[in-house]
């Protein structure tokens, strides 16, 4: 799905949810870039992400690690929220942060070839931090505040150069 299209399934799912009696907050999430898939909805649930698009700004802006980081970090707490209504009984909540790398330029195509799935890190969080609302950690999500200590989130891989 392009950005485009993505930016206006996001809206139109924000409205929905509003309409529906879902919580205003989620009206003033941002848009994440990239796309997510809830890969397991109940129990331990999964979130998987595909950050590319944020990581590649990331890399075309030269963005310092702790800052690339933290930017990472707040769009994955984002994407939970957006995602957060397709999740059934939940024990945790996971959300993978992966990006695709890219290798040497194809002679043939003349674009950079595939280099495989970078699994950069992990949010975490209990379900009764996420049904809660803890700390009002939707509204810090959104926001540019300090993120609640008890959101983990793991660095596990790395950013490409920059």
């Amino acid at each position: 799905m392009n950005s485009r299209r993505r930016a206006s399934f996001v809206v139109t799912a924000a409205l929905a949810a509003v309409a529906a009696g879902a919580s205003a907050a989620l009206a003033d999430v941002p848009v994440v870039p990239g796309h997510a898939i809830v890969a397991r909805p109940e129990g331990d649930a999964l979130i998987i992400w595909d950050s590319t698009i944020e990581v590649t700004a990331i890399v075309k802006d030269k963005v310092a690690d702790a800052a690339a980081k933290d930017r990472l970090e707040r769009d994955a707490l984002n994407e939970l929220v957006l995602e957060q209504p397709k999740l059934g009984k939940l024990t945790s909540v996971n959300v993978r942060v992966v990006y695709t790398k890219t290798g040497d330029v194809s002679p043939v195509y003349g674009t950079p070839t595939f280099a495989g799935v970078e699994r950069y890190g992990t949010l975490a969080m209990t379900a009764d931090d996420l049904k809660n609302d803890r700390d009002k950690w939707q509204e810090a999500a959104a926001g540019t505040g300090t993120l609640p200590a008890w959101v983990t989130f793991t660095v596990s891989g790395e950013l490409p150069p920059r």
